[in-house]
């Protein structure tokens, strides 16, 4: 089924600052991953393919359109899981879920069909009927992801959607957001690495507004090869290694401490590079 997106040279200013500068990608079926420092422009960058805003320069398309003139048409196709979602506290998980099914204009036999599917499909079937207030940071997150699904959308957008989760409720999610990509755009924005090395298609690295890369997490990654090294040192030698190095890791062990370094010499005792490793690397760089 034909799902692109596509953002050709696209600007954002506000005020005097360019927040977003030449911004051009294709997105079609698949989870890419938004990664970038706090102010490098995803938010903005969410808010103008959503039509929240309105970019200054460029263009977005969905399958060949200009999303601005398809306005209702393709907010309809769209999901989003916002970073959080205030002022439901009082709400049943169910009422949330009908009250956004509403919105976006399901008709009741729709509703209960999708709504019933997706608590079964995000484990919440014992909790839905509790108030929102009595659930955990995971039950939240779970739900807030279900009511991005309603409706069946084509593009997915999810915006920090493991923040503040434990390891294992990052986990599930994780595996629940892998789970529904099939036939759809998913855009995950975060900062936990994790969250998209092992399930992203591709990654977006945003810095500054401007857009450094976008490709498989293996091409990043195979672009540090031979750049990382570890190596066992004593405490006393850690300051000077935080000098002359970038350092992804510490690690104290009996032996002493261990140090990843990222350098820009080739090493012949390197290791293979993660994408933290990657991330660090092109947020340092000036």
């Amino acid at each position: 089924m034909k799902n692109k997106l596509e953002v050709k040279g696209v600007s954002k200013v506000y005020g005097n600052v360019k927040v977003l500068s030449d911004i051009t990608f294709v997105l079609e079926n698949g989870i890419y991953g938004l990664i970038g420092p706090n102010g490098a422009g995803k938010s903005t960058l969410i808010r103008l393919i959503t039509t929240l805003e309105k970019n200054d320069e460029g263009t977005i398309l969905y399958n060949g359109e200009n999303v601005v003139e398809l306005q209702k048409n393709f907010r309809s196709k769209i999901g989003f899981m916002p970073q959080s979602q205030k002022g439901y506290d009082n709400f049943s998980g169910t009422h949330f879920l009908y009250y956004m099914a509403t919105l976006k204009g399901m008709e009741k036999q729709q509703a209960d069909i999708e709504i019933n599917h997706l608590v079964k499909q995000v484990g919440l079937e014992e909790s839905i009927h509790r108030k929102i207030k009595t659930y955990s940071g995971g039950m939240k997150q779970r739900l807030m992801f279900a009511q991005a699904l309603l409706n069946n959308p084509k593009i997915v957008i999810l915006d920090e959607p493991t923040s503040g989760l434990d390891p294992y409720e990052r986990i599930r999610l994780r595996n629940y957001i892998s789970e529904v990509a099939e036939n759809r755009i998913v855009l995950l924005a975060t900062h936990v690495m994790q969250d998209i090395e092992s399930i992203a298609k591709e990654v977006l690295l945003l810095k500054d507004g401007i857009l450094l890369f976008k490709g498989s997490t293996t091409v990043l990654i195979e672009e540090l090869e031979g750049n990382i090294f570890e190596k066992i040192i004593t405490e006393s030698d850690l300051q000077q290694y935080q000098k002359e190095y970038k350092i992804s890791r510490v690690t104290r062990t009996d032996m002493g401490v261990c140090v990843r370094c990222i350098d820009t010499k080739k090493h012949s005792d390197w290791v293979l590079a993660n994408l933290e490793d990657v991330y660090l690397y092109y947020m340092s760089k000036s």
